[in-house]
């Protein structure tokens, strides 16, 4: 019961205080000692989160009260209500109408005759909701039974056609794995795997990335002496790729024009086996502390950290680095599994300004390269206008950059390769690789 408390909590926190999910998870499942409730808890509000357009809809056709209109606090235990009878097999209607009732009498008590009779409403008529939701017409009906705005539907559309654009919303609804990156300058992943395997968690190797471990069930991953001791960090599968196609050479000189949350940045470190000189930028000060302290945590001296906007050209980086990432911020397309209020706050209509930003950056970035120097163009989007677009513009403009072919697990790419969840089942993620001649 305690789970369905801090739910509605965190739900209020994430859609009306529009705090990111991931940092919501991160600081309130500490609350939970038992890993049966942290289940629920995370299991719940992702689960609302991502299907919350469906359940509004739902709420919406049997309250007498417009949803604007509901008590934050008694929508969201309403919300959560509505995910459980269409998502959670293993809760009884009448165990869910009763927590939800005796919830609601808890935060707002004249509010739970209202909660009782929508939730006994939408109980009589389940089987005529599916109904009805296949009737809409076909964006529509995509908008609503998988929870993504009628914008956002309308532009997947055009990208992948329909049928597609249905796999990719399945696709990122769906929970992702745990995987971590295994920190090489203190044990390899053979090594690792053969003495952890099993110990607190379950694990397997990840087929693309060199250095990747998939961690099952994980629990308070943060707490353990691996993650402590820095033998491993969180980092999808996908993004680890960009320092696996870097592939830079010890006493290299690298930059990441924007470098936070770190993961690639300290990767291509671990990559040079602590050697060279890594220059990490960004322009958020909080978030290079939050950097500084991977640092520490990993052992690693040879980064450091600059307070730096990528759009403004600093001089005495020109012609100075044999190697550049240029992870250039983003629609965040391909993170939703991740993120999921990403699809609710995307500005469809803000692209052109995100495009001419990307631009910008990756412009700036190729000046700092020297001859024969090689650069990692990345985005977690899903979006041909910020991806390979972008590249074949730049390529355009620059006729001393050419892509550079790699090869990804004995496959050979073209100097490009794009990720989608729905086919390769990592996040969304586009790396582009660019040599300077």
């Amino acid at each position: 019961m305690e789970y369905r408390k801090e739910v509605v909590n965190s739900l209020y926190r994430v859609t009306e205080k529009k705090k990111y999910s991931n940092i919501e998870i991160k600081e309130s499942i500490f609350r939970f000692d038992n890993k049966q409730e942290k289940d629920l808890y995370v299991y719940n509000f992702y689960g609302v989160i991502e299907n919350i357009i469906f359940v509004d809809w739902v709420i919406a056709s049997y309250s007498s009260i417009k949803i604007s209109k509901i008590n934050d606090k008694v929508l969201n235990i309403l919300r959560l209500a509505v995910f459980q009878l269409f998502f959670n097999d293993n809760l009884s209607a009448s165990k869910i109408v009763f927590e939800s009732v005796d919830l609601t009498k808890k935060y707002l008590f004249k509010s739970h005759k209202f909660v009782n009779g929508v939730l006994r409403s939408i109980i009589r008529n389940k089987e005529n909701i599916s109904v009805e939701i296949s009737k809409l017409d076909k964006l529509e009906y995509l908008s609503v039974k998988y929870s993504y705005p009628a914008g956002l539907v309308k532009k997947l559309v055009q990208e992948f056609g329909y049928d597609e654009a249905e796999q990719f919303c399945i696709a990122s609804n769906s929970k992702p794995e745990m995987i971590v990156r295994v920190n090489q300058t203190k044990i390899s992943r053979d090594l690792f795997f053969d003495t952890y395997n099993g110990e607190l968690f379950q694990m397997s190797k990840t087929q693309l990335s060199n250095d990747g471990i998939i961690i099952k069930s994980p629990h308070h991953i943060e707490n353990t002496a691996m993650y402590k001791e820095g033998l491993i960090t969180p980092q999808d599968e996908s993004s680890m790729l960009v320092g696996q196609i870097l592939n830079p050479e010890r006493e290299s000189y690298i930059i990441d024009m924007c470098c936070a949350p770190g993961g690639k940045c300290l990767h291509a470190a671990e990559i040079c086996q602590n050697t060279g000189n890594i220059v990490g930028c960004d322009i958020y000060e909080h978030k290079l502390r939050l950097v500084g302290n991977n640092i520490r945590r990993l052992g690693l001296e040879n980064v450091s950290l600059i307070l730096q906007d990528a759009t403004v050209l600093k001089d005495d980086f020109i012609g100075k680095f044999d190697y550049c990432i240029v992870d250039v911020p983003c629609s965040n397309s391909g993170i939703i599994r991740r993120k999921p209020e990403i699809k609710y706050r995307m500005d469809i209509d803000g692209f052109e300004e995100l495009i001419a930003l990307q631009r910008h950056i990756l412009d700036n970035a190729s000046k700092y390269l020297k001859i024969g120097g090689r650069m990692i163009y990345s985005t977690c989007s899903v979006f041909d206008e910020e991806n390979i677009e972008r590249v074949t513009d730049f390529l355009k403009h620059h006729d001393d950059f050419q892509f550079e072919d790699f090869e990804i697990n004995g496959r050979k790419h073209e100097g490009f390769i794009q990720l989608l969840p729905h086919i390769e089942n990592t996040d969304g993620f586009f790396i582009a690789c660019l040599k300077r001649t």
